[in-house]
């Protein structure tokens, strides 16, 4: 038997043991706070026929939107920045001042001035993904080995040259890494604002839930959140190793 399938044996066993006792202690105690596997996933059976699959639409569509603005305007200023060390020590500090404003603060201000619909939530979504990726591709592009560059320079590359011999590939490490943890933050940003305000969406479902205690469906919306968060974890995964399957195998399974 491989690693790989001890590994997924050991994690179905301990998963298993999760649920057992959860449904143990939900039968000890009462069950109306703690909630029980069973009843939540009659909750998520009875809403796969019934709208589930539009409310998860409705928030990816929210979620990819954004990291479709937000991202590659991450990236393209971290790069300028982080090649470019005059505009960095002029424009750097407004974007860390930006970036220490708490997301559940700026929920109201965009819903002030984007409206009801979907836009508050999708900006809220770019904007989260801006910064992680503007962040990560600026320290990318600042540790590209200055050696390479000047040794790419004696060869007569000219400036287009050496970004994509050497900064580009050099970056996309630290940019895949940036899109990973953008991408449970924007599922995140996407349920905050529809918790916020919104007619339809996962984040819907919890204040929906929540307004009237059920713990059950609550409960439900949050292991339908993991179940995605896991889904687009390991979509980012392959994705990661698929373009950046050049690399040493030893740097790639870091």
């Amino acid at each position: 038997m491989s690693d790989t399938m001890k590994l997924a044996l050991a994690r179905g066993a301990l998963l298993i043991v999760l649920l057992i006792g959860w449904e143990l202690f939900g039968r000890l105690v009462d069950s109306t706070w703690t909630g029980q596997p069973r009843d939540i996933a009659v909750q998520i059976a009875a809403w796969a026929g019934d709208g589930l699959a539009w409310h998860i639409a409705v928030t990816l569509i929210e979620m990819a939107t954004g990291l479709a603005i937000g991202a590659p305007a991450g990236i393209l200023l971290g790069l300028w920045l982080g090649r470019s060390p005059r505009t960095a020590s002029l424009l750097y500090p407004f974007v860390v001042v930006l970036n220490s404003v708490p997301v559940v603060a700026l929920a109201p201000l965009l819903i002030m001035w984007f409206g009801l619909g979907m836009e508050p939530k999708v900006a809220l979504v770019a904007l989260v993904s801006f910064l992680l990726l503007f962040f990560n591709t600026f320290a990318g592009a600042r540790a590209v080995d200055r050696d390479l560059i000047e040794s790419l320079a004696l060869m007569g590359a000219n400036r287009r040259e050496q970004f994509r011999m050497a900064i580009a590939p050099a970056c996309l490490t630290w940019i895949f890494a940036g899109l990973k943890n953008a991408l449970p933050y924007a599922l995140i940003a996407a349920t905050i604002g529809e918790m916020m305000v919104a007619r339809a969406g996962l984040g819907f479902l919890i204040t929906s839930a929540s307004a009237i205690f059920d713990m059950t469906a609550l409960y439900a919306v949050l292991v339908v959140l993991m179940l995605l968060g896991a889904a687009i974890n390991m979509l980012a995964e392959r994705s990661e190793a698929w373009f950046l399957r050049w690399r040493p195998i030893a740097e790639a399974q870091r």
